[in-house]
């Protein structure tokens, strides 16, 4: 999340990207934005940004959050794997990949935005700490049970994304609403569900081509010290 996790960059002034909007609300009839831009995970950061705008602008923070492309890649091909195997499997709701998608990217943000209002302090910054590790062991896992047959171990993936979800519990509980920590708990029921673990590693998936795109991002994110 962020600079720390790569999340999100600074890329352009916060009057460039005002004017950019502006723009496009009046080529459009006022709509904001214009169309998709090709990526879910980059259309849904565009659509937080603006909802995040008027707090950016009251902080003065002056910059606009994008989503990187190594972070979008890796958002999208997350969500394919979660909307094919929520179609393919009754016991998952055909609405949750969407929501978790939004509630990552939603989440991200808003950490980030603390971080550039410098409210975190130097025990958040052992809390943060905490969450990379913890997504560096699931994304290590997630590889592992990819490219070794027959290593799949749910019970310890789950264990490893219950700590994901503790930690990062632990460092918005006391800066972001209770909203922000359902939108949290939410992620992980869906990434914990068994159903949902089972159709993704099982050898014989249907979704393993999507999961190897996924774990292709990781591989990239792993190797260049992103997670």
């Amino acid at each position: 999340m962020t600079n720390r996790f790569h999340l999100f960059k600074d890329t352009v002034e916060f009057k460039f990207l005002l004017d950019m909007m502006q723009s496009a609300a009046t080529l459009n009839g006022g709509s904001y934005p214009a169309g998709g831009t090709g990526s879910r995970a980059r259309d849904l950061g565009l659509r937080a940004q603006k909802k995040l705008l008027g707090r950016v602008v009251s902080t003065g923070a002056g910059r606009s959050l994008l989503i990187d492309d190594a972070t979008t890649s890796l958002l999208d091909n997350l969500y394919k794997l979660m909307e094919r195997a929520a179609k393919a499997n009754l016991s998952l709701d055909k609405k949750q990949p969407e929501k978790v998608l939004k509630n990552i990217v939603k989440l991200s943000i808003k950490v980030g935005l603390l971080q550039r209002n410098q409210q975190l302090n130097v025990a958040d910054d052992v809390k943060l700490a905490e969450i990379r590790t913890a997504l560096r062991a699931v994304a290590m896992s997630v590889v592992s049970f990819y490219e070794l047959e027959f290593s799949f171990d749910r019970a310890y993936l789950v264990k490893s994304l219950e700590r994901c979800r503790t930690t990062i519990q632990a460092l918005i509980k006391s800066h972001l609403t209770d909203k922000s920590q359902d939108r949290c708990d939410q992620v992980f029921d869906f990434l914990t569900h068994s159903d949902f673990l089972d159709s993704v590693f099982r050898q014989d998936s249907e979704h393993r081509p999507i999961l190897g795109m996924l774990v292709s991002d990781i591989n990239k994110a792993l190797d260049v010290g992103h997670l």
